[in-house]
């Protein structure tokens, strides 16, 4: 008769036999093809499992761009330099000329990509439809002196603006074969350049119908005005009041991104190295765009230049387009500057806001106490930035509270206004300038603004080109923009504006 042990035993062996049957690979193999349709049209789990595909993007799957973690806008970048390679000789291929995308990758960005090109010579004639609606409606005081009788007879298609206008137009458009229009790659890079910059993102950005854009600046707001009450049938009508307002100029300037490729194009090749290049143009821009904002200054001279003072830019220099941010404090409006000759306090870094107050207009404009203390921006080099974060005023508990350095790590707030450090913001000679011997900038500064006074417009989001040149056996990849700065000025003048102070020469 079995022992109580034996039937333990029994009922163990039968045990693992049912769980054996359970794992069993056809077992497994039964499971897997119950459950996996139903799991792969999970979003949820379709983002975790990702397997060999990296990040790709999960309309990819069943593709080779899937497996090389390709996202849709890197399809649609790809797509667009092989487009634009169509016709071209393909090196050490004596006879052999590019034809486009695959089969495959045209197939893929058709079925997947709500991108298509518009022709150059459309794009082109937008831009003059565009100008030829927008000079009728001009008021004559914005055009030049010597265009102004022109203006006002009506024949402003005769008027110089109007030609440079459309001879500007032109000039940045030529060349050009096809844009992509709408595409995905094209949303995916400005977002990413956005969140990775420290500055521009802060800014508003609108859409620019034309090369050239005016923006409306409230000069004062209607006067509330004590009447009485309207008793009679004939009685008096009300005073009424004018509210002033002005324009701001925005012009479309061109910026590229160049980069060369050695050897072969082929649409194989180059796909591992897609999102490395795309990532490598989101670094630029976020870069170059937070410089752009800060440090513009058109001054091309041997001298002067707040970004290179002793010597000639290049003509090609990005902050060569227009007059940004910290030009303001430096050249436009010289009261709203501080030469520090010091250390950074905090009393000087409050007194600043001060210089930011408009009393031009008919009511107060107090830009350096806004409703919300988030639109006042305090932006420093890194060792300035270092130096404010240790401030007693900062960094204690006593003064700064829950939000001192030592409990969040956050820079500072000066007030309850942010302090962001960017790498865009350069250490300068003791006059605010950078100057071509790197040993002379060892100062630091801080520029205030308020970012509701100043707008971002684009006109072009990016479009990419490329040409080979056989003699290198290089490929070289341009990618192109315009956008414009808009900066408010209640005056119309650039000396007018207040919504931007810096304090320099600031020992580090």
């Amino acid at each position: 008769m079995p022992t109580e042990l034996d039937l333990l035993k029994q009922e163990l062996f039968a045990r693992f036999d049912a769980i054996g049957n359970l794992v069993s690979p056809e077992a497994i193999r039964a499971i897997v093809a119950d459950c996996l349709p139903s799991l792969s049209s999970d979003p949820a789990f379709v983002r975790k499992m990702r397997f060999g595909g990296g990040d790709g993007d999960p309309k990819l799957l069943g593709t080779k761009y899937y497996r090389w973690g390709l996202s849709l806008g890197d399809v649609e970048w790809l797509f667009d330099l092989q487009e634009s390679l169509r016709g071209q000789a393909v090196p050490n291929r004596s006879g052999r000329f590019y034809e486009g995308p695959s089969e495959t990758l045209r197939s893929t960005f058709t079925a997947l990509s709500a991108a298509f090109y518009l022709p150059a010579d459309q794009v082109r004639e937008i831009d003059r439809r565009a100008l030829d609606d927008l000079f009728p409606r001009l008021p004559l005081h914005m055009f030049p002196a010597a265009d102004r009788d022109l203006a006002a007879r009506g024949a402003w298609q005769e008027t110089d603006a109007y030609r440079r206008a459309v001879r500007a137009m032109d000039t940045a458009e030529s060349g050009y074969g096809s844009q992509l229009v709408g595409a995905q790659y094209v949303g995916d890079l400005w977002q990413a350049a956005r969140a990775q910059s420290m500055l521009f993102a802060l800014l508003d950005t609108f859409e620019m119908t034309a090369p050239t854009a005016y923006l409306p600046v409230e000069v004062d707001i209607p006067e509330l005005l004590f009447v009485s009450e309207s008793t009679a049938n004939d009685s008096s009508n009300y005073s009424t009041v004018k509210t002033g307002s002005q324009r701001v100029q925005v012009d479309a300037k061109k910026f590229i991104l160049h980069q060369m490729w050695s050897g072969e194009m082929e649409e194989d090749s180059i796909i591992p190295f897609v999102p490395f290049l795309r990532r490598q143009q989101q670094l630029s821009l976020a870069y170059y765009s937070d410089s752009l904002v800060l440090n513009g200054d058109t001054t091309n001279a041997g001298t002067g230049n707040i970004n290179l003072d002793d010597a000639n830019p290049a003509d090609t220099k990005h902050y060569l387009a227009f007059d940004g941010i910290r030009h303001v404090g430096m050249v436009d409006n010289t009261n709203n500057q501080k030469d520090m000759a010091g250390a950074v306090t905090f009393a000087q870094l409050i007194k600043a806001r001060q210089r930011m107050k408009d009393l031009g207009n008919m009511i107060n404009v107090h830009w350096g106490k806004p409703t919300d203390p988030n639109d006042l921006v305090y932006c420093a080099e890194d060792a300035t930035a270092d130096a404010i974060a240790l401030l007693d005023e900062v960094i204690t508990w006593d003064k700064y509270q829950q939000t001192a350095t030592v409990f969040t790590g956050e820079t500072a707030k000066i007030g309850k206004n942010p302090l962001i450090t960017c790498l865009a913001c350069p250490q300068t000679e003791a006059d605010g300038k950078v100057s071509t011997t790197a040993g002379n900038n060892t100062k630091g500064q801080v520029v205030l603004f308020n970012r509701r006074a100043f707008k971002v417009g684009w006109r072009r989001r990016v479009q990419t080109e490329t040409f080979r040149q056989p003699y290198t056996d290089q490929t070289r990849i341009v990618t192109s923009m315009r956008l414009g700065l808009g900066r408010y000025s209640p005056t119309g003048a650039a000396s007018g504006i207040e919504a931007a102070d810096v304090i320099y020469n600031i020992t580090v």
